[in-house]
């Protein structure tokens, strides 16, 4: 999980982006709207005055256009030539001749409009004409001679610039594009502090999660909200209580089995019943050499202290070793290898492990003649072979053991082992011949047995031994640092 995200990725610049892109979409649709009405509005005006002008002039003119009276139309023209806007004034008779124009060079010659065939507006007395580039808009009143039937005696054409509207609709533009800005850039700062507000309690979640994969799963978050944010705030606090109480279950039930065993069954809790199943296991079985009569030389207390240290050691080698320690008995370790999972190299796995067993003993006894404890020793015996493993018991309290015949065979050479000695079954010795040194020993007869059996004294490891179980070691710390890597929540 990234330490941080970048601001361009962020919940925050991308809210404040989009608001900024839909309050600006939505000026810009204001502003296209109120332009075009704007421009409409300021057109209408301009007609309307312009049409109020022609109209004034075609009044005037009826009398010296009949008369020809030339110096009549001038003066019309000159005064209707002063108005606002207005680029050009042409008085032209009904055979279509300028008789008077703003434009002297024009009087005489014969009226060609050069803009739109087409008018585009037809008032109620007059025709709206734009030029091609829309700038100029050229009005046309008739002159009527006033009469029981209007005679036509010509027509007005009054020029007139649009300039004007242009120039002020680019002002509006500008004010409105600057106002607008101002807008955006002030709801974009509003958005991202909303923003931020709302993603500060994600922010803390994000915490939260990246300690709880780190399994620092005391994390809390105290928010009180009554929306999304709170319930997902709720719902992550709850999860971390069940972390916590399953990482309490768990490391609760490591102490009474072993953490191959107790992973096992935390994955498998639906099918925990009673029953097993037919495997083969290496048997490692070891008890202490005169330990009744060390218990009456200790106090209870001393003895339970004496059982708990020895006990630790002991369980640390077998783990190291990637053993389960199925059951303590009295001062007696009864420890598997191959169940409640193969592991692979069982058998060279519980030689090694008892071989470090005695040295963890020789270390114990050692740290023991600092505090005036007698010294211990311990036989161990093992053995492989098939055995039926499961889960013993009643449906309200079950243990998982290994129940068989070579179960009793471990047990019985741990009880023939001599204080410090390790004696292995000629099942256990066939899996790892050529790996370790053994001397023979004299065939046992053991209880229920037609034959006698083979049983080896393990004196160490050859060189091949060493490497191998260096390399199991090597393989298991690998797959224990990925397995803690990949997190409480995997």
């Amino acid at each position: 999980m990234a330490d941080s995200v970048r601001f361009l990725a962020s919940l925050r610049f991308k809210f404040a982006l989009f608001m900024a892109l839909v309050i600006g979409l939505f000026i810009l649709g204001g502003l296209i709207l109120f332009e075009q009405n704007l421009r409409r509005s300021l057109v209408r005006e301009s007609v309307d005055k312009g049409v109020g002008v022609a109209r004034s002039v075609a009044f005037n003119v009826e009398d010296p256009l009949l008369t020809g009276d030339d110096l009549a139309l001038f003066s019309a023209v000159k005064i209707a030539s002063r108005s606002q806007d207005v680029v050009y004034v042409v008085i032209v008779d009904e055979t279509g001749q300028i008789k008077a124009a703003s434009d002297i060079a024009m009087v005489g010659k014969p009226w060609n409009w050069e803009g739109q065939e087409k008018p585009s507006r037809r008032g109620k007395d007059y025709l709206l004409r734009p030029t091609d580039a829309g700038n100029l808009l050229d009005i046309e009143v008739p002159i009527l001679l006033v009469g029981d039937k209007p005679v036509p005696l010509g027509s007005i054409h009054l020029g007139l610039s649009q300039a004007q509207v242009t120039r002020a609709i680019g002002v509006m533009r500008r004010q409105l594009a600057f106002f607008s800005l101002l807008g955006i850039i002030g709801a974009s700062v509003v958005a991202y502090l909303l923003a931020s507000f709302f993603v500060r309690p994600v922010d803390a979640l994000v915490a939260g999660v990246k300690a709880i994969g780190e399994g620092r799963l005391e994390q809390e978050i105290s928010l009180q909200r009554q929306d999304e944010l709170g319930l997902l705030t709720r719902a992550f606090n709850s999860m971390a209580v069940k972390l916590r109480e399953k990482d309490f279950v768990e490391k609760t039930l490591e102490r009474y089995v072993s953490k191959p065993l107790a992973r096992e069954i935390l994955s498998h809790r639906q099918d925990l019943k009673l029953g097993g199943e037919e495997k083969e296991v290496t048997i490692l079985f070891s008890d202490i050499r005169g330990f009744t009569t060390l218990a009456e030389e200790l106090s209870p207390t001393a003895v339970v202290e004496l059982l708990n240290q020895y006990f630790s050691r002991m369980v640390k080698v077998v783990g190291r070793f990637r053993g389960m320690v199925d059951k303590f008995m009295g001062d007696a370790v009864l420890a598997l290898f191959g169940a409640p999972m193969p592991v692979g190299h069982e058998a060279l796995r519980a030689v090694c492990c008892a071989l470090a067993m005695q040295e963890a003993i020789d270390q114990f006894n050692r740290s023991g003649n600092k505090q005036d404890r007698k010294p211990i020793a311990i036989g161990i015996g093992i053995n492989t072979g098939p055995v039926v493993a499961g889960n013993v018991g009643s449906a309200l309290r079950m243990e998982y053991t290994v129940i068989g015949d070579s179960v009793n065979i471990a047990s019985r050479l741990q009880s023939l082992a001599k204080p410090g000695e390790i004696l292995i079954s000629a099942e256990t010795f066939a899996q790892v011949q050529g790996q370790v040194l053994v001397t023979a020993c004299e065939p046992i007869q053991l209880k229920g047995k037609t034959t006698s059996c083979s049983v080896y004294r393990l004196d160490g490891l050859q060189q091949e031994g060493v490497d191998e179980i260096r390399r199991l070691i090597h393989e298991d710390n690998n797959a224990e640092e990925l397995d803690q890597s990949s997190g409480v929540l995997a």
